[in-house]
């Protein structure tokens, strides 16, 4: 049985790591992603959900420059082949499964898996 889970989770496409995050309702979380270098020019993204049903909260293709979407604003550090994510104004509906990921064109996209738990300052 531990062979066949093992297999499964070498299967599993494009899941790198998984990190988890803990932020305060109200309040705001930085999340930072690596990538590989040769991955500098693609397009980054952050989404919520397993990684074969991710939807997106912000996807961008600019480098080295915050960009913002609602609560939600990424900056690709092309330097030093990472890029952060920040929520703001967390609610207690944010928390749950996220990835980080880089859009490959040709190969499966390159997940992170990020776990995050908002707690109520109750």
């Amino acid at each position: 049985m531990k062979i066949i889970w093992t297999f499964t989770l070498l299967m599993i496409p494009g899941v790198v790591s998984s990190m988890s995050v803990t932020g305060y309702s109200g309040g705001g979380v930085n999340i930072t992603c690596g990538y590989k270098k040769r991955y500098r020019d693609n397009k980054k993204y952050f989404c919520k959900g397993q990684w074969s049903q991710c939807r997106d909260r912000i996807k961008t293709n600019k480098k080295d420059k915050w960009v913002q979407k609602d609560r939600f604003s990424l900056y690709d550090d092309t330097s030093s082949s990472v890029f952060t994510v920040t929520i703001r104004d967390l609610r207690e509906e944010d928390s749950g499964m996220y990835q980080c990921a880089v859009d490959k064109t040709i190969e499966i996209d390159s997940y992170t898996e990020v776990r995050l738990r908002v707690l109520t300052g109750e």
